[in-house]
């Protein structure tokens, strides 16, 4: 691969791949009962097929957040068709607005009193742009307020209801990217970089804050997905790349979810990498404090 201004993506970490294999199959995870999941940004694409997978694995209650309600039902009814005993709350949210994300955590507390898992998965891109003087500030703006500022509001509304389910998973996951820790190369987008790099510190910062109360937090690459925001937007040199598929961000979520897997929590993790092989690097992964953005010195 080309210099995109990193030593490494972690391509080679383990083995890849493309979409979900035996060892993570959701269809074989049996969750507790009851276990509500709230997924922010389920209207579409990767987002509902993260909803699909926790439908698979039997979560009794699934919040499904976004501003498009009518991809929501959609999602709703593939979840049902998967699961027909889960119970679907389907709620209109605005990530960029601490009003809406606040009555999101409301709602959600009223219908279930309690929540086990939140996933994250509304994000922004806008036009490629690779020079700063090039970029529209609003865009910008957007993508800060999307990528950063939305998974604040969610990190602040929705953890006290993780932290007061007592018998809860206390499972908190942004879908970040590996953008995040790029500067070069076809989709080094400032406003998409920076905001994600932003979205992945934030997550750390949730861990140390709260790992002590028994909450996990994961900031997790999706694989490369040809979802409808890339096709909108990616490079054409960019495109042969987008051959992952969908499904694998949402079994690699349900995977975290299965066991406790605290010695994760804070770090970027790649839903391509080979969950074997990734269990078999524990003990240096947590020796080195891997899989996080730290100061590289001479």
């Amino acid at each position: 691969m080309a210099d995109w201004g990193t030593k490494s993506i972690g391509a080679a970490f383990t083995t890849s791949h493309s979409r979900p294999n035996a060892d993570i199959n959701s269809s074989t995870v049996t969750l507790p009962k009851p276990f509500v999941v709230c997924i922010v940004g389920a209207s579409r694409g990767i987002g509902a097929r993260v909803a699909t997978a926790y439908a698979k694995a039997g979560c009794t209650a699934l919040i499904l957040a976004s501003r498009r309600l009518s991809g929501l039902e959609e999602t709703a009814a593939a979840c049902k068709a998967l699961n027909p005993k889960v119970e679907i709350e389907i709620i209109s949210c605005d990530i960029t607005s601490s009003a809406s994300v606040s009555s999101l955590a409301e709602k959600a507390l009223s219908r279930f009193g309690r929540l086990d898992a939140v996933i994250v998965n509304s994000g922004y891109s806008g036009p490629v742009r690779l020079r700063i003087t090039e970029t529209d500030p609003e865009t910008f703006l957007n993508a800060t307020n999307v990528n950063y500022v939305g998974i604040f509001y969610c990190a602040k509304f929705l953890i006290p209801l993780l932290l007061n389910t007592s018998d809860g998973a206390k499972l908190f996951i942004g879908v970040s990217s590996l953008a995040s820790i790029l500067v070069r190369g076809p989709i080094a987008n400032t406003q998409y970089c920076v905001s994600k790099c932003a979205q992945l510190k934030l997550l750390e910062h949730v861990h140390e804050q709260y790992s002590d109360q028994g909450l996990s937090s994961f900031a997790v690459h999706p694989g490369s997905v040809l979802s409808e925001m890339a096709d909108e937007t990616v490079p054409e040199e960019f495109r042969p790349f987008l051959t992952d598929s969908p499904e694998l961000c949402g079994a690699f979520c349900v995977w975290l979810t299965s066991e406790d897997r605290k010695w994760l929590s804070g770090r970027l993790l790649n839903a391509k990498w080979d969950v074997k092989e990734l269990e078999a690097k524990r003990e240096e992964i947590v020796a080195k404090d891997a899989l996080k953005l730290q100061l590289s010195l001479p």
